[in-house]
């Protein structure tokens, strides 16, 4: 799906879209739906280390805002208030899975709603 912004919406995105870890989890999901275990287990697998120096520089250069260069340290919380932010954006749908008995489970499955984002700026 293509979603078209106006300037007046577009602090919802910028909002959304603003730490790294939320553009690993578009990644994550671009291929198909995933579930909330299988996005923390990639999150918490992939190895984006750089350099120390690198990283500790970096994150001086965006204390206070969500710079994540490794996902080691990644706790469910934390995934489960990024996935809330991007959904909150309308950017991911999180839909409760049903076991074979019917029964709702705490588990989710996310997917992308938007494929292409275009901003309006007249």
């Amino acid at each position: 799906m293509t979603k078209e912004i106006d300037l007046d919406d577009i602090g919802d995105y910028i909002k959304a879209l603003h730490c790294p870890i939320r553009w690993d989890i578009i990644k994550i999901l671009k291929e198909k739906p995933k579930t909330s275990d299988q996005i923390f287990f990639t999150l918490k697998k992939a190895n984006k280390l750089e350099k120390a120096s690198t990283i500790q520089n970096e994150t001086k250069r965006f204390r206070g805002l969500c710079f994540h260069a490794n996902h080691r340290n990644l706790k469910k919380p934390t995934l489960y208030y990024h996935l809330r932010e991007l959904e909150n954006a309308g950017i991911i749908k999180g839909k409760k899975l049903i076991d074979e008995e019917g029964n709702k489970l705490k588990e989710k499955e996310w997917k992308l709603t938007v494929k292409t984002l275009t901003i309006n700026l007249k």
